[in-house]
């Protein structure tokens, strides 16, 4: 059975069609956002030259809109493995050698995701309890910290969905979602 004729387990196919919607939401979430970063530094800069009169708390905005930016972006990200990657050695991505590489990645990536989403979340609840708010605007600090959490603990969920779709492809590296082919290949 050749690479394209391989197909994934019903369940697990289910479960990355799943993956994939939300993966998707989350990065229209990023752009939606990131739109808004564009539209606020516009107001902001013409704001600020044209009337002197900038907009207040520009920079709380633009740094939770940068938050939001990048931990919506994350559980695409972590789902489709489009971590930078530098190849230095091809076998090692190849083959069983490739498979097990790609197992323990998955597993060291989740477990690593789980700690910083743990301790992510520690500091939200603190926030909340001692009323932590952003200095010209007041806005509580738990919110965008606990939305950081969540994307953080969907992230690690993604990482295991493509820890499972290797495990259940023995011998057979995942193929490239993004379109690009190996270097060598």
């Amino acid at each position: 059975m050749t690479e394209s004729e391989f197909k994934d387990h019903p369940a697990i196919g289910w479960l990355n069609r799943l993956a994939n919607i939300v993966a998707d939401f989350s990065s229209l979430m990023a752009c939606l956002v990131l739109l808004w970063l564009v539209a606020l530094t516009c107001v902001d800069v013409i704001g600020r030259y044209f009337f002197n009169s900038p907009v207040t708390g520009a920079t709380e905005l633009v740094q939770m809109s940068m938050a939001g930016i990048i931990f919506f972006s994350m559980p695409a990200m972590f789902l489709r493995d489009d971590q930078v990657v530098v190849d230095l050695f091809q076998f090692v991505r190849k083959g069983w050698f490739g498979w097990m590489m790609t197992i323990i990645i998955s597993v060291l990536t989740v477990g690593a995701s789980w700690i910083v989403a743990e301790r992510v979340g520690k500091y939200a609840i603190r926030a909340l309890e001692d009323g932590d708010e952003t200095i010209y605007l007041q806005i509580p600090v738990y919110l965008t910290v606990m939305l950081i959490t969540g994307l953080l603990y969907v992230s690690c969920a993604f990482a295991a969905i493509r820890g499972l779709r290797a495990l259940f492809r023995p011998g057979r590296t995942l193929p490239d979602e993004t379109g690009g082919t190996p270097v060598g290949d």
